[in-house]
């Protein structure tokens, strides 16, 4: 017979927003487990004799179920909801190896605490977290009319604030809320510019408003929304091949080699807020250049690495897309690194003269490549004179799309 166990969501406060069968498994319950403020909302109603440990790792929390006998009724209690940015979730998935029958109870997590707090609807909205995670907060609030945030300390709050404003943000109207529905709650509305990083640390909610966020779909940039100077760009038309050709998804890691403008790195990122790019330039100018299209286009998620490929691929995460825009004769070189990462990596690279055809042409012919294309691209624009529309063609270029083979050792 399986062990019985409660993993209860405590709402945002267990004292006033638990359910009723919430409740009822808890007076029931020999043994409670939770962190301190969780154990003390339910003193009420709690048993008089109910063991009541202090701890909510994961770790302990098994050593102590280790511990007990086999009729105890055990509940674990967590703040919110279990199923939201909760401690359950790994709790859950070792006990399921452990034998264990899970009951989880749902409570009110703190993110909706706050939408009824504001009197806004929340079916649409995005929710993030940055209490220990990596979210890409400025593409939810960029891309969703509503975004709640989970907060943690006031570190998080500053670093959130300041990067709120270098995006021109901090006019977009906010409210911060700490402690929800505890007696020491604090609340205030206003905009992000007039927020404090006390506001926001602690037990805290943001709420950001965006009545003109974007609402695109596969977003492709035309040339004249970049700032370009004087350094070389992937043009539009062969941009928008090479971010399709990659086909990034969900997660991807992906690295922009020789990026130039950032015009590959800003497009690939505003295909999904989860991406994270490595825009790879060597030239000042151009990393320069990409900070502004970074900023300009909202893109937290590019980050800019300053150096020349493939010594400074070395310290990043492997990725599991690359683009090849300039290799400065070190293609292959380039392209080992990024197989010894990854051997299923898929990479497209441009080429533009006779040489890095030559290489393209030789690189293709190995039997590293589970697919290799090649593909050439000839694109003309429109421009007016007088009254008539005339065609003006851009230098051919040629796109080879390289898919690595799983496994594979390509010493």
């Amino acid at each position: 017979m399986k062990r019985k166990i409660n993993l209860i969501g405590i709402g945002t406060d267990g004292g006033h927003s638990l359910t009723r069968e919430a409740m009822e498994r808890i007076s029931q319950s020999t043994v409670l487990i939770g962190a301190g403020r969780m154990i003390n909302s339910v003193k009420s109603f709690r048993r008089a004799d109910a063991q009541c440990h202090e701890v909510y790792q994961t770790g302990a929390i098994l050593k102590i179920l280790d511990q007990l006998e086999e009729e105890a009724q055990v509940s674990v209690l967590y703040s919110g909801d279990p199923g939201f940015y909760s401690g359950a979730k790994r709790l859950s998935e070792c006990l399921r190896e452990k034998g264990w029958e899970i009951q989880i109870l749902p409570g009110i997590p703190s993110v909706l605490g706050m939408a009824a707090r504001c009197q806004v609807p929340w079916e649409k909205a995005a929710f993030v977290s940055l209490h220990g995670e990596q979210q890409n907060v400025i593409h939810e609030i960029c891309t969703h009319e509503h975004t709640f945030v989970l907060l943690g300390d006031r570190k998080t709050g500053e670093e959130l604030l300041e990067k709120m404003a270098w995006y021109g943000l901090d006019h977009l109207e906010a409210a911060a809320g700490q402690n929800l529905s505890y007696e020491d709650e604090r609340f205030f509305r206003g905009t992000i510019g007039e927020m404090t990083p006390e506001m926001l640390s602690g037990l805290s909610v943001l709420w950001v408003h965006h009545p003109e966020y974007q609402a695109f779909a596969g977003r492709h940039l035309e040339d004249e929304e970049l700032i370009r100077g004087k350094v070389p760009m992937t043009k539009s038309a062969v941009r928008a091949m090479a971010v399709a050709s990659l086909h990034l998804r969900n997660d991807a890691v992906l690295y922009d080699v020789g990026a130039g403008t950032g015009s590959v790195a800003v497009e690939a990122a505003l295909q999904d807020g989860s991406i994270r790019v490595y825009a790879i330039e060597r030239n000042p100018e151009g990393t320069a250049l990409i900070r502004e299209n970074k900023r300009k286009h909202r893109t937290d998620f590019v980050t800019i690495v300053e150096g020349a490929a493939p010594e400074a691929l070395e310290p990043l995460p492997a990725p599991t897309h690359v683009f090849i825009g300039g290799s400065a004769g070190r293609m292959r070189k380039i392209i080992d690194v990024c197989l010894e990462k990854n051997p299923d990596v898929r990479i497209v690279l441009s080429a533009v003269s006779m040489e890095t055809i030559q290489e393209v042409a030789a690189l293709i012919r190995g039997d590293r490549w589970e697919t290799a294309e090649v593909m050439q691209i000839q694109a003309s624009g429109s421009r007016k004179i007088g009254g008539y529309h005339l065609m003006t063609a851009q230098n051919p270029v040629f796109l080879a799309v390289l898919q690595g083979r799983k496994g594979e050792d390509h010493e």
